[in-house]
């Protein structure tokens, strides 16, 4: 593996020869890490990194997920100009192989639970769990009749899918600000124009909600949903801000060394200095990920794209390894549950995700 040692963003960042799809894998496995701890041992709070950072593994893998969406999308959006190409792109990249991850479930569910097939059927809690999992618009739900009710954290079937209605939304405020560049258009303003006023509103939803999300993080009181709002509109919007003010950004190896120097630094200082340096930093660092290293890295893209996979598939696997296995360790249900969940989400991959991709060439 080789690495360039400065590069400018602008220069790369429309090329397909980056790590996004090593980076978005590595973070998928890191989620059934973390998770682990809770599934197999109950309590959520006895994971090492948790207790050393202050932030979970499975948070950071999950903001790196918004990171490197932001600016994906972001950048799909405004070089296409193409709302309904956009729209369809992101239907066909989230609903086919949530559907079948859901009817996966239900299947599951039949094997594992403790009522009769007809009383399963029958109950209330499936044809909700098909529902709002199979729309995933408002919200995830997560019971499955007589699953995981001896299962040592809770019953809940795929506890992952709860950041995709989040996903979703952050898609809706990007869906806006393309209809303003459509009535701005309308309004016979000319296309640079246009342009600029929606990427400086890109920056101002990142700079705004980052504010707001460190305020309600430090605050003792604030409502859950402007919290999660907040930071999932943080994370996406530095994304796609970073995809914005491309010229202005150069990535630099030996910056990422400092950059990584200053947050264990920030690290000893305390957790609550750490994770302002770490919410700064974080985006850098990824990018510096995705591009500064080449050579035969780069062939995993050749691979497949299996996070997505892995992130849905995950939840159900850990849980029912751990009222089939009782005691496991945290360590052998990261184990056992990522090679079941590699081999799930390739054939994800493979039968479901990049044919359902394919379809988008019928609405160019």
């Amino acid at each position: 593996m080789s690495y360039q040692n400065k590069i400018a963003l602008s220069n790369v960042v429309d090329s397909k020869n980056n790590n996004f799809n090593l980076i978005r894998m590595l973070a998928a496995l890191a989620v059934i890490i973390s998770h682990s701890y809770a599934l197999a041992l109950g309590n959520r709070q006895l994971e090492p990194i948790k207790n050393l950072l202050g932030i979970s593994l499975g948070s950071i893998a999950v903001d790196i997920f918004f990171i490197t969406s932001g600016l994906l999308v972001t950048r799909s959006l405004l070089v296409r100009t193409n709302l309904k190409f956009f729209i369809i792109s992101r239907v066909l990249r989230i609903f086919p192989a949530l559907l079948v991850s859901v009817l996966f479930c239900v299947i599951l569910g039949a094997y594992l639970s403790s009522f009769s097939l007809q009383n399963y059927m029958q109950d209330s809690e499936l044809l909700n769990f098909i529902i709002y999992n199979a729309t995933i618009i408002l919200t995830d739900y997560q019971e499955l009749p007589g699953v995981f009710y001896n299962a040592p954290f809770d019953r809940s079937v795929n506890g992952s899918l709860w950041t995709l209605p989040w996903e979703l939304r952050m898609y809706v405020v990007l869906i806006g600000l393309g209809i303003l560049s459509y009535v701005l258009k309308k309004a016979k303003i000319t296309f640079p124009h246009v342009q600029i006023i929606v990427q400086a509103m890109i920056v101002f939803i990142a700079l705004s909600s980052t504010a707001l999300y460190l305020y309600f993080h430090f605050s003792e009181n604030f409502h859950w949903f402007y919290y999660k709002f907040f930071r999932f509109s943080s994370a996406f919007f530095i994304g796609g801000g970073l995809y914005v003010l491309r010229k202005y950004i150069h990535l630099n190896a030996m910056w990422v060394i400092t950059v990584l120097s200053l947050l264990l630094l920030a690290l000893y200082m305390s957790k609550t200095t750490f994770f302002i340096a770490y919410i700064f930093s974080m985006p850098y660092v990824v990018l510096c990920a995705a591009y500064l290293p080449q050579g035969k890295i780069l062939k995993y893209n050749n691979v497949g794209d299996f996070s997505y996979g892995t992130y849905i598939y995950a939840w159900p696997i850990q849980q029912t390894l751990a009222i089939t296995i009782i005691g496991i360790s945290p360590t052998n249900m990261s184990i056992l549950a990522g090679i079941i969940v590699i081999t799930l989400s390739v054939i994800s991959w493979n039968l479901i995700e990049k044919p359902s991709m394919k379809l988008k060439r019928y609405f160019i």
